[in-house]
């Protein structure tokens, strides 16, 4: 495995962030290393943190027999977690390394902390958030509207969502700013 990496890409939700930007984030996290079969969110229990994996690859995996039905890979430059930084419940499936990996975490306090110290980046920071749950929150619409227009009677997946799962990724970024007052109006 290559050595242990400091810094944060720019990918994602740190894609406009100025390296010293992400370098400044970085130090408000933890760089970690994930032996295969690694848990990092737990299917049903809250984390209050923020991952990006910066080498290897993750599973989603939800409940369904004794290995868990996979939705889907999670690669490097990959951010999981942003949901339950704003709305901090019961995550629908688990996050699992499916080989060696590399990952930074933030906790919710740290990243707070970040934000309130560093506010320009911490705009930029959370419209990117903001994008990114924008942008799943439009692939589960779509899954729903596909679902919808199945005939009746057609069997669907029991990893498809209902809508009221959904929330606006502008309402949580609103909650989280208004709870926290951090400044921004």
């Amino acid at each position: 495995m290559p050595p242990l990496s400091t810094s944060l890409p720019s990918t994602g939700i740190t894609a406009n962030l100025g390296g010293t930007a992400r370098t400044s984030l970085a130090e408000y996290g933890v760089f970690q290393v994930a032996p295969a079969g690694t848990v990092l969110i737990q299917e049903g229990k809250s984390h209050g943190r923020l991952f990006c994996v910066i080498s290897g690859t993750f599973e989603a995996r939800r409940k369904k027999s004794a290995a868990g039905e996979l939705l889907g890979k999670i690669q490097c430059g990959e951010w999981i977690g942003e949901v339950d930084i704003f709305d901090p419940s019961s995550p629908m499936c688990s996050v699992i390394a499916s080989e060696p990996s590399h990952y930074w975490e933030i906790k919710r306090e740290r990243l707070e902390e970040f934000l309130s110290t560093h506010h320009e980046a911490g705009i930029v920071l959370l419209i990117g958030l903001a994008s990114t749950l924008g942008r799943r929150i439009r692939g589960i619409t779509q899954k729903l509207a596909e679902q919808a227009d199945r005939p009746q009677g057609v069997a669907t997946r029991a990893s498809e969502v209902d809508d009221s799962q959904i929330r606006s990724a502008a309402d949580l970024a609103a909650d989280f700013l208004r709870q926290k007052d951090l400044g921004f109006k």
